[in-house]
Order: C-alpha cells, then sequence, then structure tokens
C-alpha cells in the first residue's frame, strides 16, 4: 500500500522572510529515515509555510500528517491542525518534538489542547514515525499494537506504549541534506541548521534538552557531517549557521568540524557568523575551536547564576571562577569577545544575589551580559506543577514577537493566530517589583554594555574601581529622581520603558486571547507595532534620547569622584562620537582628543596624565552599518528581533569605526 505523508515545521512566515526561517532539519531527518525504511511505498512532502501545507493537504489529502511542536508554534500549530481534523477526519495526525513534560499530569494537558491530535511521538522522531507508518499500513489500527514512545488521550485518559532505549551512536539515519530532501528551504534562503550530536549530559532544571535525552550525548556520523557542511556550504549564501549541538566541543572531533565550516567560509565568503552553544568543561578545546572560527562566533559561556544555592536548586554546575576568568583572557588574546547569560528570577534567587552575579560578570572581564526572564517550558523540570508550588511561583503571559499572522485557507477564509509564552514573575525570593526593577537595568545593560554604546566610557570608570553595573544603576537614579542633575529626557524616557514593560505582561492566557483578538489589537500586532523592547527603545534612545543620556553617563560618573576630569571628558567625547543619534547624515567624523589617551591601562592607571598634545581621530561609517540602516529603513512590516538574530546583524552595527585601526571595543579593558 502506497502512504501519502506530509510533514510541518511550521513557522509564523506572515511577517518573517525566508532568509528569517530555520531549515526544516528536524522533519528532514524523519523523511530521510522513512524514505529510507519503505523506499517507492511512502511519498514524503516537507513544509515550512502553513498556507502551502494546507494548500498541499486540499489538494492532495494525505493519509498521515505529521507535526512538529514548539513553544513558538503551539498556537499555529492547533489551528492548523484542528482546521486538518475537521476536514479530513480519517486522517491520522501525530506530533512530536522536546517541549513535552514528563509529568503525566501535564501531558494529559497538553493533549487536551491539541486534540486534533491522534497521538504524540516522545522523544527521537524517526523510529516512532517510520513504525507508525507500518501500523497503519497493517490496517487493523489496534491500539495495543502501537509502536513504542507513543502517548495519547483515551476516554479522557492518558495512554502510553513503552519507552525505547535510547543508542549512543546514531548509525541508521541518513541525512536529509545529502539526499537532497532539503534543497528547496536552501534555495529559498532559510538559515542551514547542523546537528552533529544529540542531548545534553547535564539536567539544567530550566531546560527541555537534557531531560528529552536522558542524560546522553548521542554521536551522528563524522564522515556525514563533514560531508553535508560541504554540500550546505556549496548551496547557501546564507549569512548565518547554526549548530544545534548542546555543548559543541564536547567531543574530540568537533575542532575537525570547526575546521570544515572554517573553510567553507575561507572559500565561499559565507557563513558570515555560526551560532555554536560551546562545552563548558573543555576549555582547551572551545579555545582551539573560538581560534579556527575568529571572527564568526562569539564564545557563549552562559552560568545563569553564580549564586551556590540558587545553582544547586536548578541542578547546574558552573566551572570555577578561576577557569571561568582564564576563559575570558585567553579568548580575548585571541581577539574574541565573550558571552554570557543570566536568567532571573530563577529559584532562590535574590535581587542582591543577581546583582553580585553582574558585577562579577564585569569584574571577570565578559564582553556581552544577556540577561533573561524565566520561561516555563514544556519539557523542563521547572514547569513541572511541583517546582511551582516548592518556589511560589508567580507567572504571567506575554507575546512571542514575531510569531503571529493571519493566514489564508484553500477555500479563501482566513484565520488569524499568534503565540505567547508563560514567564516568571515572582517567586518566594524575588518579588515582582524587583522584576520590573531589573527590566530597566537589563535594558541599560543591553544598551550600553553589550551594544557598545557606552562602553568605553563605563570601562574607564571600571580601571579607577568603579564597577559597571553601579554607575547603570546611579543613572537609573537619576532617571527616578533619587539623585540631583536628572534630565527630563531620560526621566521620560525611562517611565516610557517601563510602562511599557508593564502593559507587555498579561495575567491569564484567557486576558492575552482575549486582548489580541480584538481587530484593532491584532492589527497593530501584525503590522509589527510590537516588537522586543530592548531593541525598541535602543532605536527611540539613539533617535530621540542620545544627548540626554550622554550627559547622565557622565554625570553619573563625575559624582563618583574618581576619574580625573580631562580623562573623563576626553573618554566621553570619543565615546559618544562613535555612536551618534540615529538621523544624523554625516558618513566621516573627526574628534580631537589628547594623542596619548588610547594609551590608558590597568597598569598606569593611577600616575596616567594627558598629553597636551592632540591627535584627530577620523570615524567613518562601516559598510554593516550602512546595511543596519537600510533593513531599518526597509523594515516596515517586518519582526526586526528575527531579522537581526538570524542575518547576522546586531545594532551595535551602527557604531561608527576608526579609520587607522583603532578599536574602541578594545580600549580600556580592565585586566582580570
Amino acid at each position: 500500500m502506497h502512504v501519502k505523508i506530509a510533514l510541518a515545521d511550521l513557522a509564523h512566515t506572515y511577517s518573517v522572510e525566508d532568509q528569517s526561517l530555520p531549515v526544516p532539519l528536524n522533519i528532514g531527518y524523519i523523511k530521510a529515515y522513512c524514505v529510507a525504511a519503505f523506499g517507492d511505498e511512502v511519498s514524503i512532502e516537507l513544509f515550512k509555510h502553513p498556507e502551502k501545507f494546507l494548500a498541499y493537504v486540499e489538494s492532495e489529502a494525505p493519509d498521515i500528517v505529521g507535526m512538529a511542536h514548539y513553544g513558538w508554534n503551539d498556537n499555529l500549530n492547533r489551528a492548523v491542525g484542528r482546521h486538518i481534523r475537521e476536514n479530513y477526519p480519517e486522517t491520522l495526525i501525530v506530533g512530536g518534538g522536546p517541549n513535552l513534560d514528563t509529568d503525566p499530569v501535564l501531558q494529559l494537558r497538553t493533549l487536551e489542547r491539541h486534540d486534533y491530535l491522534d497521538f504524540f511521538a516522545v522523544d527521537g522522531g524517526e523510529e516512532p514515525f517510520a513504525e507508525i507508518i507500518e501500523w497503519w499500513r497493517e490496517g487493523s489500527r489496534r491500539r495495543d499494537q502501537l509502536p513504542q514512545n507513543f502517548i495519547w488521550r483515551e476516554n479522557r485518559e492518558l495512554k502510553r506504549t513503552e519507552t525505547r532505549a535510547l543508542r549512543k551512536q546514531i548509525t541508521n539515519i541518513p541525512s536529509p541534506y545529502l539526499d537532497g530532501y532539503l534543497d528547496e528551504f536552501l534555495n529559498l534562503g532559510m538559515v542551514p541548521l547542523f546537528e552533529t550530536n544529540r542531548g545534553c549530559p547535564f539536567k539544567c532544571t530550566f531546560c527541555a534538552w537534557g531531560e528529552a535525552s536522558k542524560d546522553l550525548v548521542r554521536r551522528l556520523d563524522f564522515d556525514t557531517t563533514i560531508a553535508e557542511i560541504d554540500y550546505v556550504g556549496r548551496r547557501s549564501r546564507a549569512h548565518n549557521w547554526i549548530v544545534c549541538d548542546a555543548n559543541f566541543g564536547i567531543l574530540k572531533r568537533d575542532v575537525d568540524i570547526a575546521r570544515a565550516i572554517r573553510a567553507v567560509k575561507d572559500e565561499h565568503g559565507t557563513p558570515v557568523k555560526t551560532h555554536v552553544w560551546l562545552s563548558k568543561n573543555t576549555m582547551q578545546r572551545n579555545l582551539e575551536i573560538a581560534e579556527i572560527l575568529g571572527d564568526m562566533v562569539v564564545p557563549v559561556m552562559a552560568v545563569q547564576s553564580l549564586d551556590e544555592a540558587v545553582l544547586e536548586n536548578i541542578k547546574r554546575d558552573n566551572i570555577t571562577t578561576d577557569t571561568y576568568v582564564e576563559y575570558q583572557k585567553k579568548f580575548h588574546k585571541l581577539g574574541s569577545q565573550t558571552y554570557s547569560d543570566l536568567i532571573v528570577p530563577l529559584p532562590g534567587e535574590t535581587l542582591s544575589t543577581h546583582l553580585d552575579a553582574l558585577r562579577r560578570l564585569c569584574d571577570y572581564g565578559v564582553d556581552i551580559l544577556q540577561n533573561h526572564n524565566m520561561r516555563l517550558l514544556s519539557g523542563a523540570e521547572t514547569n513541572s506543577l511541583a517546582t511551582r508550588e516548592r518556589y511560589d511561583f508567580q507567572t504571567k503571559y506575554r507575546l512571542i514577537h514575531g510569531d503571529a499572522g493571519e493566514y489564508k485557507l484553500p477555500n479563501g477564509d482566513t484565520f488569524k493566530v499568534f503565540e505567547y509564552e508563560e514567564s516568571l514573575r515572582q517567586t518566594n525570593t524575588m518579588p515582582e517589583a524587583e522584576v520590573f526593577f531589573l527590566r530597566k537595568l537589563h535594558f541599560l545593560v543591553d544598551f550600553a554594555w553589550n551594544l557598545g554604546v557606552y562602553k568605553p566610557l563605563l570601562r574607564v570608570g571600571h580601571l579607577y574601581d568603579v564597577n559597571p553595573i553601579d554607575v547603570l544603576m546611579d543613572v537609573l537614579a537619576l532617571a527616578e529622581g533619587q539623585q540631583d542633575g536628572n534630565d527630563n529626557g531620560v526621566v521620560e524616557f525611562m517611565a516610557h520603558l517601563d510602562a511599557f514593560s508593564h502593559e507587555e505582561w498579561f495575567d491569564s492566557e484567557a486576558d492575552i486571547e482575549a486582548y489580541f483578538s480584538e481587530e484593532e489589537n491584532f492589527s497593530s500586532l501584525v503590522n509589527q507595532e510590537f516588537e522586543k523592547l530592548n531593541i525598541l527603545f535602543s532605536l527611540i534612545l539613539l533617535k530621540e534620547c542620545k544627548p540626554a543620556f550622554d550627559a547622565a553617563f557622565v554625570s553619573a560618573l563625575r559624582k563618583r569622584g574618581v576619574v580625573p576630569e580631562e580623562i573623563l571628558r576626553s573618554a566621553a567625547d570619543m565615546t559618544f562620537a562613535a555612536f551618534p543619534p540615529l538621523g544624523d547624515t554625516d558618513r566621516d567624523l573627526q574628534i580631537e582628543v589628547p594623542d596619548n589617551l588610547e594609551n590608558l591601562t590597568p597598569d598606569n592607571v593611577h600616575e596616567f596624565k594627558l598629553s597636551e598634545n592632540v591627535q584627530v581621530i577620523r570615524l567613518v561609517e562601516s559598510e554593516r552599518r550602512q546595511t543596519l540602516q537600510r533593513v531599518l529603513s526597509d523594515g516596515k512590516g517586518k519582526t526586526l528581533s528575527k531579522v537581526l538574530n538570524t542575518q547576522g546583524l546586531s545594532l551595535r552595527d551602527l557604531k561608527f569605526k576608526v579609520a587607522d585601526g583603532l578599536d574602541f571595543d578594545k580600549q580600556f579593558r580592565r585586566a582580570v
């Protein structure tokens, strides 16, 4: 019997271009495995776009539909799945994906929410899906003969089959790239994904990775991976690649994989960036990978928290402080920037412990401090009922930006859908008021430090033992009238940001669904009037408030009374010139600074004297700044956050570069 199958890894395409979508590698693997198993007895089509998928179902009425489930396409899957169930009641609909809780109560809730599903595959999808094809072909459709790794609903009860053991070596899954099954998506310019191993040996409670993999790192064939890199490199000009491994560098062979990616960049000019998540316990190997990939990567060394009690609560074991600092030194010596993550509010975290972590990471020399609100992910232990109760979790809901749209059904009708997340807003150690305070501070961390808008000036203060976080706290105090000298522009801006940060949250799913079901609000949503706050307010600040914030940062440092005035003023002039207000038409700027300013170092800071001689520094607009300016001007109706994330661009690219090669990013870095 020939079986017609449609596999969908649906994404919101209403305001997101193909170049900002990832290749559907997940369902590509399932197709490759099933075609190898059944040959011409199956025909399998892959889909990313909702409307293309619905049109295929309408024209071909497939026997089996498979749908990949994630937190970012949950409501889209519900809308599409229910349409298929209503119109094609005989079609077998199977779901799968990592965002599935282990708690039977929560599993049943998922199946009730996705009531159109016949079955949901647990853990890896290739073998279970192939076996359910055979089960369907056999014809009896007896539930007691279902293959392993499935759950389903029956008479309001959860049913399940046994779970199969995972294999350490994955040798039975062909490559969807090498078989040509993903060419369509590469030709559309989608972001290539690579999976060289599966799983994670760690059990961090906020993450679904380790739970889904049962602590096992499973290797895919090395020669196949190298061949895939070459194959994609010859066919794709995507600027951004993503290596999906949870701990790249955990295996010795990862160094050779990095070399293969670098060889593609050297031969073809792309990818410009490659996203990797580095293993935390393989420092020498990580350094070797970083040296090979160079400016293609920003080494990510996430800590999530630096408080020992919190780390114990979330089952995370960070590397030692000495090792972490050594990482910074070595990566900086290679010319790399470094990156770390923190999450709030984690179980047991307090305002004090989080601020301490931010200060320490600055002292360690971390170049980018990314702060995340704690999202409760299905499949992660923090989403469990027991964890919620133990730490008195209080949650709210907000949009997932860019994941919304109005889509056309084959009969001409349309349906509207948007995605949202449930996130943690209060615990028994951090009240919501403190979480909102941190939202403002985190914006300043991102704008002033991560984007580099005020980084040279902050680093000068750091040389004089003023931690950058304390300067940002002082700017906040100025903005809230807690210190004299506040500028109305700064006060109004921070009040505006604070109001938006409150307005983006809803108390319940019913509240957020009701709000955006209103025509006016949904229209604003799909017209991109709801953007990520950091991006939205960074652009507002650069367009409307830059001079006011320039003055606030100088005032905050001056009040500390430790940076000599002439050094403060000269460092400020250099810092402000690199990020002029948006809208300035100059593409070539000149500033005068003392000719020895760049010689200020941690070793000479206390006896350093500025020269009376000046040098002229010429700043010019980089190609990346010009590209980003075009993206900003052409971005109406598009999700800017997704464009930036997938195209290897950042608002830090708005910075002017120094014509003679002086790198402001590396100036005044404090020794660690």
